[in-house]
């Protein structure tokens, strides 16, 4: 299965992003919105995993989740990678709670490495939140992002996901696969 670890949106936090990306609208040239739903905040991308692995990993990351305590995060603002020219991905950041996402992530990442479990490591971890994509053949970028740092959201990361991903014409079909509470 196409597997990923993230943290997921709340049901007012999927709210508010569908909001954002509705006022985005009229400044979005060559944009295609991910649908709020599946917005999440990616921590790893596992790419295809055997089930042998997907039993590792809840075998091992439980102790991940159990080291860390719940933290807030806020979402606010909107870039794109890549940062000057057109746009690839258009995405939210993370105003508070980064430190705390970045400090998971690398707990996950070392978790990983010691099962030998492999992953997409080519690029360092930024944490953010995907709210579309440039479409394929067209120029696209966003006017005005400046008009766009307004806080979106904000919540409590109680738990991390391994998620399946299901390629679909209409989008991607995420799936919950395993739940890891933050307890510590």
């Amino acid at each position: 299965m196409r597997a990923f670890l993230s943290i997921n949106l709340t049901p007012e936090g999927r709210g508010a992003i569908g909001a954002l990306q509705q006022s985005l609208r009229a400044d979005a040239e060559g944009v295609r919105f991910t649908r709020p739903e599946s917005c999440h905040l990616t921590l790893k991308f596992l790419g295809e995993i055997e089930p042998e692995t997907e039993a590792a990993l809840v075998k091992t990351l439980p102790a991940v989740a159990a080291a860390f305590s719940p933290f807030e995060i806020e979402l606010k603002g909107v870039g794109q990678f890549p940062p000057r020219g057109p746009l690839a991905v258009l995405w939210v950041g993370v105003e508070r709670g980064a430190a705390a996402l970045t400090a998971l992530e690398s707990a996950i990442r070392e978790a990983l490495d010691a099962a030998g479990v492999s992953y997409d490591g080519k690029k360092p971890f930024t944490p953010h939140l995907t709210i579309g994509r440039g479409q394929r053949g067209r120029n696209a970028y966003l006017r005005r992002k400046e008009s766009h740092s307004v806080s979106v959201t904000r919540m409590t990361a109680d738990a991390f996901y391994l998620m399946e991903s299901r390629l679909d014409p209409t989008g991607a079909i995420y799936t919950e696969r395993a739940k890891f509470s933050l307890t510590g």
